[in-house]
Order: C-alpha cells, then sequence, then structure tokens
C-alpha cells in the first residue's frame, strides 16, 4: 500500500481540497516536479499550468492554478494559489484572457517586470496547448 499524505489547495477565492493524497504533481517554476510521501521539505513557487493529484483509487484529479506558493513539510503540503480551475473545467478563453491582460501590461512603456511577464505570459501558453 502506497503512503498518504495531507494536501491542502488554498485560492484566493476559498479552499480548492483538503485531504490525503498519493502524490502531486507541481508546476514548479523550474520544472514540473512529484512530490510523494516522506518528501524532503520544500518550499518552491509554482508557475501558471496544470497540478495534478491522486486520491489512490478515485483517479486523478487536475487543476490550473495561475500561479502561487506550495511548501512541503513533515508529510504535509501546503500550495497557496491565486487562482485554481477544475481541469474538466477549463476552457482556452480563460487561459486567452490571462494571456492579454499579461499582453497589456508588457505594453507599457517603463514597465519594471517585463522579463517576469514574459516568462509568465511563456508558461500560459503552455498550458493553452494542454487545454
Amino acid at each position: 500500500m502506497i503512503d498518504k499524505f495531507e494536501l491542502s489547495v488554498i485560492s484566493a477565492e476559498s479552499k480548492v481540497f483538503e485531504g490525503e493524497v498519493e502524490s502531486v504533481l507541481v508546476p514548479g517554476m523550474i520544472g514540473d516536479f512529484l512530490v510523494l510521501s516522506n518528501h524532503a521539505p520544500c518550499i518552491s513557487s509554482v508557475r501558471p499550468g496544470f497540478l495534478e493529484f491522486s486520491e489512490g483509487s478515485s483517479g486523478k484529479q487536475r487543476y490550473f492554478v495561475s500561479g502561487g506558493i506550495i511548501e512541503v513539510n513533515n508529510n504535509t503540503v501546503s500550495l497557496l494559489v491565486d487562482s485554481a480551475i477544475m481541469g474538466d473545467k477549463v476552457v482556452k478563453e480563460d487561459i486567452s484572457t490571462l494571456i492579454s491582460e499579461i499582453d497589456e501590461k508588457l505594453a507599457i512603456p517603463n514597465s519594471t517586470n517585463k522579463d517576469d511577464l514574459g516568462l509568465r505570459k511563456n508558461d500560459l501558453e503552455e498550458a493553452l496547448k494542454q487545454v
């Protein structure tokens, strides 16, 4: 039997999920990474993309997250995200709207965070391909 651990996913609007899971696939800033039971403690930024987790025999759940932060410590995973949309409810227009908002910000002269916005736009474009 696979060991389970606690997962909490909280968005700015609500608690998205709380319960025991077997694994979590996270869109980390440097690439996707898998969290299993007894994972080493860590804190990481989360880029826009798809978060997947398995509760076991009930199958996988998939959410589009627009960014956030994850903490892993003592078989407890806390994920705070800007927004989360259940995978089967994600439509291309949701992600396209986020890309358009970034384009508007990039068009502002003297914007100080163009590099960060450009990276976020690239992540959103990759997520758009997965819808």
